[in-house]
């Protein structure tokens, strides 16, 4: 039988010096360097996972308990925001506000006995500033009608009256009075 020859991709020993033999020897050493490195970078790879997904779970829960906080101040956020609107709308309001009590003092100064009110509205028009008033009131007589009358269009402090309604109702002994007043500025 003849002999078997054996493969082999390692240098002989007689070509050891040779080009191919050479960088066949380097190309095994440098391989083996690599796959170690290689090795080593997958391992270090799967070790920091684990870290890396315990910190990730913790940072999570973390995350879930601020949500939580946050979610449970938000009615208390969204309400000091609107105490806070309306403070300011008061605080604007207050500064801007028209001296309703001196028209009202005013107005009671022309006021002659016998007359009673029903209803007063007082407030300010948009477009000219002016405070007014509207009045609904009654009497038993009509000399207190004239009289206050002339005490409103005699005063200072108001710039229009307009009656708007007298009456008499029948089997009533009253006379009901509507007027809007206009205070000067």
């Amino acid at each position: 039988m003849p002999a078997k020859k054996e493969i082999s991709l390692l240098p002989n020993e007689e070509n050891v010096n040779s080009f191919g033999a050479r960088f066949l020897t380097w190309i095994t050493t440098v391989g083996r360097v690599v796959i170690i490195f290689t090795l080593l970078i997958v391992m270090s790879a799967f070790m920091s996972r684990f870290f890396l997904d315990r910190k990730n779970s913790d940072l999570s829960e973390i995350l879930r308990q601020q949500k939580a906080i946050l979610g449970s101040t938000a009615e208390f956020e969204s309400d000091y925001t609107s105490l806070q609107l309306r403070l300011k709308f008061i605080k604007e309001f207050y500064k801007s506000k028209p001296d309703y009590v001196s028209n009202l003092n005013s107005l009671t100064s022309s006021l002659p006995d016998g007359i009673f009110f029903q209803n007063i509205v007082m407030g300010r028009e948009e477009s000219s500033k002016k405070v007014y008033s509207q009045i609904s009131l009654y009497t038993y007589q009509e000399n207190p009608i004239v009289d206050f009358i002339t005490n409103l269009k005699l005063n200072s402090d108001i710039d229009t009256v307009n009656v708007q309604k007298i009456e008499k109702k029948p089997r009533d002994d009253k006379y009901y009075l509507d007027i809007h007043l206009l205070f000067k500025k």
